[in-house]
């Protein structure tokens, strides 16, 4: 079974692709920003539209996090309870808006609708009305027009990325012993390279880089070489017997890739994309004993 990761940023460029439309411009995007509405659950089966902005300058740039989650709604959208079913639903900052769409008017009406000419192909004049913000008929582009960013796409590739199921092995396999160097691999997943595909032409690609183990005595997390097969390769020496810890010392492993994306195969980098993706931790209780040795000089 894989384990999934961070798929929620995915589904929501893949619902925008295809359900609403940006107001263009956003009266709540600082200069430099790129903003672009999202669907973000809001719990009880419902959701909302929320403006996302980033300042990278341009339609392919990165966010201020970067974490691609944590969005929450910025506006209180029942203030618009009374608007007919019809129309589409978003905040735009904390602004709550609505609009028809498509637009109810002939495309010969627009210009004069919207007291002025279209920014650019592709856009039509449709109605908005934000609470608290002005009102009126506004050039909007659907977002079937534009498409998905690559930022967008990186980043549902990156969703889409599972890490492999796998156990924490040990040597000895059932029972460490103090002062003896006990051996830990990740049991179960390929030494290979995982693929993230999303709907357009970007993957992301998670390279291994090194597994990490804390093995549950209190001396800290080991950075170890990706190992799949018993080696030496990582190793810790226990100083004491786990006669605190009835199931043996909690030791736990997690796999660490590194991240990088192709668009049509050639290398994309944009600012504010992951750079790693890392596993659940595994736990694997350990037993430490203590044995009576001779050492000779």
């Amino acid at each position: 079974m894989l384990t999934r990761v961070a798929a929620q940023l995915a589904l929501c460029v893949a619902l925008a692709a295809t359900a609403l439309f940006t107001v263009v411009p956003s009266a709540t995007a600082e200069e430099g920003e790129n903003c672009h509405l999202v669907e973000v659950d809001v719990g009880d089966g419902e959701t909302t539209w929320v403006e996302e902005c980033d300042d990278s300058g341009g339609d392919d740039g990165g966010s201020d996090d970067g974490d691609g989650g944590g969005y929450e709604p910025q506006c209180d959208l029942s203030v618009h309870d009374d608007v007919h079913d019809g129309a589409s639903f978003w905040c735009e900052g904390t602004a709550a808006c609505w609009g028809n769409f498509p637009s109810v008017f002939p495309e010969d009406e627009w210009e004069q609708l919207a007291g002025g000419p279209s920014p650019g192909e592709g856009y039509i004049v449709t109605y908005v009305e934000c609470e608290p913000g002005e009102s009126g008929w506004q050039w909007v582009l659907p977002p079937e027009d534009q498409g998905p960013s690559l930022w967008d796409l990186a980043w549902q590739a990156y969703g889409n990325l599972a890490t492999p199921d796998f156990t924490l092995a040990f040597s000895p396999p059932d029972q460490a012993f103090v002062n003896l160097a006990t051996w830990y691999w990740a049991e179960g997943p390929a030494n290979g390279e995982l693929i993230g595909e999303s709907t357009g032409a970007v993957n992301a690609i998670a390279t291994p880089n090194r597994v990490e183990v804390d093995p549950g005595d209190g001396s800290g997390v080991l950075q170890c070489p990706f190992a799949v097969a018993e080696s030496d390769e990582c190793s810790h020496v226990y100083a004491q017997a786990s006669v605190s810890h009835p199931d043996g010392y909690p030791a736990r492993m997690r796999l660490v890739y590194d991240i990088s994306f192709t668009n049509n195969g050639e290398p994309l980098e944009l600012d504010g994309l992951p750079t790693t993706l890392e596993s659940p931790w595994v736990d694997g209780p350990l037993p430490v004993a203590e044995v009576q040795s001779i050492v000779i000089e």
